[in-house]
């Protein structure tokens, strides 16, 4: 960009800043919408909405987050991973891992409701987005300019060729922009904490987890009790949850008939699996559905790709590695500091397919002597482990330092009430 294009530009964000206003112009987004796999094309409920904002407009946004985030990340809850630094999906499915292994390695069980909340970025209730950044003492002159941000909002679809006429948008925070998702974690900030140390809450973003760890008949009443209170402060700030999409799983290796879970008076059935953040979890954390899911899912990319990377393809060898960790690798070494730790027997699968393809770039016979094979090293669980995992080890010690302490006294004392109340 010419330094008068820049200059011209840091003036007119300087003036956004100074006046408190967001300008018209860049407030109206083009809107594609985009078939979900496996859905019906001529429902359109099964079109997920794409928006494009102007290229000027998330500069903007840039700076006005960076002030934003200043203003609020020292407010906002410790168990929100979404959108926020040094945290990951790995991070948050790393604790809720955590928090299940640690209850059967005490011996109690363990039972988690997955909410799922009906299109939370678009619903969200503006006039009670701007009272809750007064509630977390956002500047005043910040708070004006995320008012005039939201306001007066359009979009128009993009099919083909063909534009529609713009339709204006009265709720939610802005599809595809910058400062979208830091506002919708401001929205949620004040939801319902658990009252009892046997009760978790992880969140990302939108994804909702709720956690219960105790014997068996107790599971249950943590749930339940907690989850009246989060009905209600759901309804109070207009945040729909779609009750029949709503999974329940209770983490066990022994056989239960446990009562399952009730939200706004409707039992949510547990279930034997559910996914989160993208990875499968079983009741008995053996993660055998998430292998064979991610083994499909390689090797359904593979079959895409064999023109190019099979043993007629005239690409070199480079390339074809450079595709394989482009488009394979990063599928199967997708939170692997979580599954990692799976059978051998599961893990093997994945070496195997690797293999696979390994002899297929390489356009090595199918049959060769094993004293011809190299082993591959699974890096993509023992050695990517370490680095994944790092930074949620001291993940308490990057919000608060003391909380590290605080925490682990909470666990001996949440031990302690649970063995009180069995006995």
């Amino acid at each position: 960009m010419p330094i008068k294009s820049i200059i011209r530009l840091t003036e007119i964000i300087n003036a956004i800043l100074k006046f408190q206003y967001f300008p018209n112009q860049w407030t109206t987004a083009i809107v594609t919408p985009i078939l979900k796999h496996g859905e019906n094309s001529r429902d359109p409920s099964s079109y997920r909405p794409i928006s494009l904002l102007s290229s000027l407009s998330k500069i903007a946004e840039a700076v006005i987050l960076k002030r934003l985030t200043e203003a609020t990340e020292d407010h906002l809850i410790p168990f929100q991973f979404g959108f926020r630094k040094n945290l990951s999906t790995v991070q948050q499915l790393l604790r809720i891992r955590e928090v299940i292994r640690e209850g059967m390695e005490e011996g109690w069980d363990t039972g988690a409701v997955f909410l799922d909340i009906a299109k939370a970025f678009d619903r969200v209730w503006r006039d009670g987005l701007v009272y809750k950044l007064i509630e977390l003492r956002v500047p005043g002159s910040i708070i004006k300019l995320i008012a005039t941000y939201l306001r007066g909002r359009h979009f128009a679809v993009l099919v083909g060729n063909y534009l529609s006429s713009e339709r204006s948008i009265a709720a939610g925070v802005v599809q595809g922009s910058k400062v979208g998702p830091y506002l919708f974690n401001s929205y949620v900030n004040d939801i319902a904490s658990p009252r009892n140390c046997q009760t978790k809450l992880c969140l990302f973003a939108d994804d909702t987890a709720v956690m219960s760890t105790g014997a068996s008949d107790h599971v249950v009443t943590y749930f339940n009790d907690y989850l009246d209170r989060l009905g209600r402060w759901l309804i109070r700030w207009k945040v729909q949850v779609n009750s029949d999409k709503c999974q329940s799983v209770y983490f066990t290796r022994r056989r239960s008939t446990t009562n399952p879970p009730k939200l706004y008076r409707r039992p949510i059935p547990w279930k034997n699996e559910t996914k989160c953040l993208g990875v499968t979890l079983d009741k008995g954390l053996t993660y055998k559905t998430h292998v064979a899911e991610v083994k499909n899912k390689v090797a359904a990319v593979n079959k895409k790709q064999y023109y190019v990377m099979g043993k007629n393809s005239k690409l070199s060898l480079r390339n074809k590695l450079l595709l394989y960790k482009t488009l394979m690798r990063p599928i199967m070494s997708y939170a692997s500091p979580v599954w990692g730790a799976a059978a051998k027997t599961h893990i093997n699968k994945l070496e195997s397919t690797q293999n696979k393809i390994a002899r297929q770039m390489t356009q090595v016979p199918w049959f060769v002597y094993n004293q011809l094979k190299e082993r591959p090293k699974p890096a993509m669980i023992l050695e990517v482990s370490p680095d994944n995992t790092s930074p949620f080890q001291d993940y308490f010690g990057n919000v608060r330092p003391y909380n590290i302490q605080i925490d682990q006294d909470i666990r001996q004392r949440a031990r302690h009430d649970m063995r009180t109340n069995t006995s």
